[in-house]
């Protein structure tokens, strides 16, 4: 799982930041928690305001802080998608998202 926060190096980015990687610190993951102010990478992923916060390169908050909760919700929300990634058609084909 790759953990990456996206902004200008303004202090609501850096708290962000901040608070992703104590979220990811208690939740006990190995996981390291990036920050990048590359505006050119911000506009790849498609984020029209900062900060982001993206997990493997989807972003799952963009313009605001999540508390901590939220962020825990949406790093477990990841890490459930990525025991059935494998078994996922990446095209879908059905409202299931491609999952049955």
């Amino acid at each position: 799982m790759k953990i990456k926060v996206l902004g200008s190096g303004c202090p609501t980015c850096k708290r962000l930041h901040k608070n992703v990687q104590e979220v990811v610190k208690n939740m006990g993951l190995k996981t390291d928690v990036e920050y990048s102010d590359d505006l050119e990478e911000m506009m790849k992923l498609g984020a029209m305001s900062s900060p982001v916060l993206a997990i493997d390169g989807q972003i799952k908050a963009m313009g605001r802080v999540p508390s901590d909760k939220e962020i825990e919700e949406m790093i477990l929300e990841e890490k459930k998608g990525d025991d059935t990634k494998t078994t996922k058609s990446p095209q879908g084909g059905c409202s299931c998202g491609g999952i049955c």
